[in-house]
């Protein structure tokens, strides 16, 4: 971590930050202890000594190693009649155990479930007699927990290590691919198939492969069966091959990488099929130019893949609880695919319950998945819904994108519960500040994530799919600035106040048009018909008082939906079908403008029919006269509204409306409506004006009157410049779309793949 960096980490996080070595230290340091003193059990004949494996230094940090081998030690004594000990037998040995809060209450719940598991009769009332000063918490803890089920840090450990070369009934072990807390994964080929396969042999507990079974998505490891060895108390899960190792291995590279992009990503896949041998690294390359494309594009694209497999699986009643780089899987392609759903709950499954499968890796836990593993906090698993694997996917991303998480918090800072309370205070304090990016991607990609890591689950994405949604317009470049450039400057108080910005788009050019056209009119009618001077006034008061205040109020009902859906995107901060909304918004200006439009032929009718009346009589070229000049203003005013209100929707309105939700096939229609309306409306910017004047020149036999001709050359000029206001305005407008368009397709072709299409 550099200077300025933990500069801003300070900054924005009110608990003192934790250096991350310092922390990686720590957890690295707990899992060596109790890796070597479950080699040692393994080894041993007899059970064997717990100090030789404690750390030297004495204090908290040495409590959570004890408390962790004590764990491992009941699971081996109770479950391969070794000489079983009690808890108060421990504590007479480290007489650290119950300081400085009495005995660990997790502690009490792991001997309960080791006598439980081991058949002996036990009842809850005997752990609150014999550990009374606890008793609050215990029966805390044993509605936290299923009565029957449970697992420990360490999992149940394998009663003989497996190697290569080795046969394991119909599979021959061809390459050790990894190990955990639950089992370990080999290349295995299955001979009765004649398939290669990943085979995860672990102990006989669980339900993983039903809970797997239940799902069938391509960004999902697949699981083909499971075959069960009671004499060994083991079972075998055989799973479609990822041959392109784990993400685990990209975040390690891209955190020492100079210069990230997707060839990151085809490196590791080619040291991971070398490494295994099934695939040539040459005859394989990623999907898409992943290989080609900017780093945040990447960790886009694979979010994207993981948030679909999680709204997939929250929707078949599975929630994963352990999203986690190690737990992803790349094909030889690149594809990302969620795996280990060792401790996912699926509500399908007669007989479970979220506590059953409660686990996960703290670092990327949400607050109140934190909360919930704390025994003496309120919160069940039960009270855990989807949002919080988004929390531990946008912890991932940030990871995927920066280097490191953005909780730098792993440190062992008390007893298990305090370790649990301080980081999940930490995460509900707020998040680091992580460098300056230029990268409009990375800019979106950044503001996606920090939703998903918002503290409150209401503020997070409701649903892996509104997440994969906004992660997907990031896939294109402009998109993600419109997206990001959309929450502030310009469009971001347009957005603020949507119907002061419409109005004003709509009317102020119709208003300049009006007094130029008032203008050009009282010099001609001053001229030529000066006893009409006064009845002309009267009239163009009346016509623009009803004009104007119809027009402000007809914009405000067509555009009234379309408010009050921004209204609920802005403050409810939750994705919403909001496609009308989104309709309506692309609308905007061509409802403006040919609103503009007829109010303006009414006006051309209706100013010369007034003042015929009011004057008695009406020469008939004073007819063609009104209309030709109020048509002509009235086209040039038009084209400006409609582009005017066409960025402001496409800039502003549009994807405000559009986060979390998918470009729909109506989008892409009224995007391309929107197309072709803004090369009518360049034509009325640059055409009207100059074919106006020409008709005002033939039609008029005084034009040679000074003001007149000023008129004209104020109009003419008015016009060019206009015109190439709105000549660049279009080609933004075009490429804006465009640029949606494309999203559109990316997002298709996403949806295509992962259905089979």
């Amino acid at each position: 971590m550099t200077a300025d960096e933990s500069s801003s980490h300070n900054e924005s996080q009110k608990l003192p930050p934790l250096k991350l070595e310092t922390a990686e230290a720590n957890w690295e340091a707990l899992a060596v202890h109790v890796e070597g003193f479950l080699e040692a059990w393994e080894l041993a004949d007899d059970p064997p000594d717990m100090s030789p494996h404690l750390p030297e230094m004495s204090g908290t940090f040495q409590r959570m190693v004890l408390i962790e081998l004590i764990k491992v030690d009941l699971e081996y004594r109770y479950g391969s009649d070794g000489r079983k000990l009690s808890l108060e037998q421990y504590q007479s040995q480290f007489g650290d155990l119950v300081d400085p809060d009495g005995m660990p209450v997790d502690l009490i719940y792991e001997e309960y479930h080791v006598r439980r598991t081991a058949g002996e009769t036990i009842d809850v009332n005997d752990c609150l007699a014999r550990f009374p000063e606890q008793s609050e918490a215990i029966i805390r803890m044993f509605k936290l927990h299923s009565p029957t089920v449970s697992m420990s840090l360490t999992g149940q450990p394998l009663t003989r290590t497996f190697e290569p070369g080795e046969r394991i009934d119909d599979f021959y072990l061809m390459s050790n691919l990894g190990s955990g807390a639950f089992g370990s994964v080999f290349l295995a080929r299955q001979e009765s198939m004649q398939r290669m396969v990943a085979l995860k042999v672990s102990a006989d507990k669980g339900a993983e492969a039903q809970t797997l079974a239940q799902l069938d998505h391509p960004n999902i490891v697949r699981v083909y069966d499971q075959t069960r060895l009671p004499d060994q108390n083991l079972r075998l899960l055989y799973m479609q091959f990822a041959a392109g190792g784990t993400l685990q291995a990209v975040v390690r590279a891209a955190r020492n990488s100079d210069s990230k992009y997707g060839q990151i990503v085809a490196d590791c896949v080619a040291d991971a099929l070398e490494a295994t041998g099934v695939l040539s690294a040459q005859s394989v390359s990623l999907k898409d130019g992943m290989a080609d494309r900017p780093w945040p594009q990447v960790v886009c694209q694979l979010g994207v893949e993981l948030a679909h497999a999680l709204h997939y699986a929250h929707g078949q009643g599975v929630l994963h609880r352990d999203v986690k780089p190690a737990n992803v899987l790349l094909d030889a392609n690149g594809t990302a695919k969620l795996a280990d759903f060792n401790i996912s709950f699926s509500s399908e499954l007669q007989g479970s319950g979220p506590a059953a499968y409660f686990g996960g890796s703290l670092a990327y836990m949400s607050p109140e998945q934190l909360d919930a593993s704390d025994p003496g906090h309120a919160t069940q698993p039960t009270d855990l819904d989807g949002r919080a694997d988004v929390f531990s996917l946008g912890v991932l991303l940030w990871e995927l994108t920066h280097g490191r998480r953005p909780f730098d918090d792993e440190a062992v800072v008390g007893n298990w519960c305090e370790t649990l309370a301080a980081m999940a205070a930490l995460r509900r304090t707020g998040l680091p500040v992580p460098p300056a990016s230029a990268d409009p991607v990375q800019q979106r990609l950044l503001s996606v994530v920090r939703r998903c890591l918002a503290p409150d689950p209401g503020d997070r994405y409701q649903s892996g799919n509104e997440l994969a949604q906004d992660l997907g317009l990031c896939l294109q470049p402009r998109v993600a600035r419109l997206l990001q450039q959309s929450e502030h400057g310009l469009a971001g108080w347009a957005l603020k106040w949507p119907a002061v910005a419409a109005i004003c788009a709509a009317i102020l050019p119709n208003a300049l048009a009006a007094v130029f056209n008032y203008a050009y009119n009282d010099l001609a009618i001053n001229k030529w018909l000066p006893d009409a001077t006064d009845a002309f006034q009267k009239v163009q008061v009346t016509i623009n008082s009803i004009a104007f205040p119809l027009a402000a109020v007809l914009c405000i009902w067509f555009a009234l939906p379309l408010m009050k859906a921004l209204r609920r995107a802005r403050e409810a901060k939750v994705g919403a079908p909001n496609e009308s909304a989104r309709r309506r918004a692309l609308r905007l200006g061509r409802f403006a403008a040919l609103l503009g439009i007829t109010e303006w032929v009414i006006a051309g009718l209706a100013y010369p029919i007034s003042l015929h009346i009011i004057t008695g009589g009406l020469d008939a070229r004073w007819y063609a006269h009104f209309f030709g000049s109020l048509l002509i203003c009235g086209m040039v005013a038009a084209a400006y509204p409609f582009f005017l209100l066409s960025v402001l929707a496409v800039r502003s309105f549009f994807p405000a409306l559009l986060r979390g939700d998918a470009l729909t096939a109506s989008d892409e229609a009224e995007l391309h409506e929107l197309s072709e309306g803004s090369a009518w409306s360049l034509y009325l910017a640059g055409g009207v004006p100059a074919a106006g004047i020409t008709l005002l020149l033939l039609t008029n036999d005084d034009m040679a009157d000074a003001n007149i001709t000023f008129a004209l050359t104020i109009l003419s000029a008015l016009g060019a410049a206009g015109f190439a206001f709105a000549l660049c305005t279009a080609r933004s407008l075009q490429n804006d779309i465009e640029a949606f368009q494309e999203a559109g397709r990316l997002t298709s072709h996403a949806e295509d793949s992962r259905s089979g299409r």
